[in-house]
């Protein structure tokens, strides 16, 4: 690191690239050795160790490698992307996932990490960065003289308890941080919330295990300990903080694709639940079974004004001077990184002078994004866009399936609607186009108007949104039918429907189709067997396998005859 001169004590190890005291042993603090033997393997394999890197992306096949290795973690912090600058002091680097993210930003970053195995692999997933330095120390006996622009403690203070001595560990912590910044200086944390609303449908507690565990309190001075938003806000108060601001990442901090500010929650004119609605099934910790539905309980949580003391995880940035930190105006992210680093974007939702809601675009990659991919698909992208308020058309379909007593009719006649909805939408743009047979064919710019991206405004007319993608030479309806179906099957959670019958996707989605009058024939299956493998979050079929990598590979084929 630049500008920095580590204790005289802390020596460098050649053959791992680490600085540590010497036979300095570590914390007692690991995910196994076979787990972090495989991530620290998988990392000094790969070639491409990038934040967005399709590479790393192909390896992840179970929640440690995800963890460990997905992109989308370091969202936690693009928020604070405009203050990730100067010296930069990361606490707990983990397997160097957050680090991987700080180091790209350009500012001169030490991080430091109790496991000397973590650290070796934190270096070697930041090889190729020089503004990186590692340390293996702990925390509570790290020495340095030096003052930080920036200190992050992402899934860190949750476990002062272990780590941190003291009468209360966690303020300990807070009050040693704070006196490692700079007058100016900035602290970021994420951290599980311990009333989030995952916890009260069931989850169970992230570090014990066990269901209601937070919620109930029943935390021992010896554990990791996970705080309420008023806790944690008097906690870093009492730090001597003079500026705290909370933001909430859905579905929660370790894997964020939405992130809300406290102003977002709050503004009116703004549907902040949606997002945190379409988040629930991106989260792998989720157990199979809830106490009830999130994604129908969340906007109630909203209307209610409970959203921010509810959220799964919070966000926090905090500093010593009474100014803001998250920049007026800006209502939530919205993040997609889970396409080929050029396909990657942020989106802002902000609010104007004028009162208006818009919403911005940014591509996170440098690479240039392609515009037409193998003569099939075409990708454009919008600077901005208006911001239109009312309901998804996909939320209906939620609130069908999610209630005990459901029926394939009730899903036909969603089916119907959404047909109803893509022709109102083709008479808008003055389109001639029949949807009474699955060989109609739609118009190029339909490939992307999936109910996802319809907004029903408070007349009952469609409004598209986040239209990115269209098939040269059009889209049949069939096709459309079952792009649109597949990843709305695999965003919810069923309830027991009216017959208990238990479907498999294919068989619900035939069972859909047939019952809206589209029944499929023998010679019209193997057709749509050609698009059988499918992106678990964004559902494109194989020809955009070049775009769209999958999350996990054992979760994206879909076979309709399954």
């Amino acid at each position: 690191m630049k500008n920095l001169t580590l204790n005289p004590d802390y020596v460098f190890d050649v053959e791992k690239s680490i600085w540590s005291r010497p036979n300095y042993s570590g914390i007692a603090y690991s995910d196994g050795d076979e787990v972090e033997l495989h991530i620290a393997e998988i990392i000094n394999r790969v070639s491409d160790i990038t934040v967005l890197s399709p590479e790393l992306r192909q390896h992840c096949i179970d929640w440690p490698t995800l963890y460990h290795l997905f992109g989308t973690r370091a969202n936690i912090l693009r928020p604070f992307a405009a203050a990730l600058t100067g010296d930069i002091l990361e606490i707990g680097a983990g397997c160097g996932a957050i680090t991987r993210y700080l180091g790209e930003s350009g500012a001169n970053i030490l991080a430091l990490e109790g496991s000397p195995r973590r650290a070796t692999i934190v270096r070697s997933r930041t090889r190729d960065l020089e503004n990186v330095t590692v340390l293996a120390e702990k925390f509570d006996q790290f020495e340095c003289d030096h003052q930080f622009d920036v200190i992050t403690l992402i899934g860190v203070l949750e476990y002062a308890n272990l780590f941190t001595p003291g009468r209360n560990p966690p303020l300990a912590m807070l009050q040693r941080v704070r006196s490692l910044m700079k007058p100016e200086g900035k602290l970021i944390i994420a951290i599980e919330n311990q009333l989030g609303l995952k916890y009260f449908a069931g989850a169970p507690e992230d570090h014990i295990g066990q269901p209601m565990y937070g919620i109930e309190g029943r935390y021992n001075r010896n554990q990791p300990q996970t705080f309420g938003r008023a806790m944690l806000a008097s906690l870093l108060e009492e730090a001597g903080f003079s500026t705290v601001e909370f933001l909430a990442p859905f579905p929660d901090y370790k894997l964020p694709v939405s992130i809300l500010t406290t102003e977002g929650i709050g503004d009116k004119r703004f549907d902040g639940a949606a997002l945190a609605c379409q988040s629930v099934r991106r989260d792998p910790q989720l157990p199979l079974s809830t106490n009830f539905s999130l994604e129908i309980a969340w906007p109630e949580i909203f209307k209610n004004r409970l959203a921010l003391d509810m959220a799964n995880s919070f966000l926090v940035g905090a500093s010593l001077l009474p100014e803001p930190i998250v920049k007026p105006g800006v209502l939530a992210y919205h993040y997609t990184t889970d396409r080929a680093p050029q396909y990657c974007k942020e989106t802002v939702f902000e609010r104007t002078d004028g009162n208006m809601v818009v919403v911005n675009y940014h591509m996170l990659s440098s690479k240039p994004h392609i515009e037409a991919v193998d003569q099939l698909i075409r990708f454009k992208y919008p600077q901005k866009a208006a911001y239109v308020r009312g309901t998804t058309l996909s939320l209906e379909f939620v609130k069908i399936v999610t209630r005990e007593g459901w029926s394939i009719e009730e899903v036909a006649a969603f089916i119907q609607r959404y047909i109803n909805m893509l022709s109102l939408i083709a008479e808008q743009k003055k389109y001639a186009v029949s949807m009474s047979q699955l060989t109609d064919k739609l118009p190029p710019e339909f490939f992307d108007i999936t109910p996802q991206n319809i907004i029903i405004d408070h007349n009952g007319q469609p409004n598209i949104i986040d239209d990115e993608w269209s098939m040269n030479g059009g889209i049949e309806l069939g096709w459309l039918l079952f792009r649109s179906l597949l990843p709305i099957i695999e965003s919810v959670r069923f309830a027991e429907n009216s017959t208990g019958q238990t479907f498999s996707r294919g068989g619900f989605v035939k069972s859909a189709l047939e019952a809206a009058g589209f029944p499929l024939t023998k010679r019209r299956v193997p057709k749509i067997h050609r698009a059988r493998v499918y992106c678990s979050s964004t559902g494109n079929g194989t020809q955009l396998s070049r775009i769209f990598e999958p999350v996990v590979r054992t979760a994206v084929t879909c076979q309709l005859c399954n």
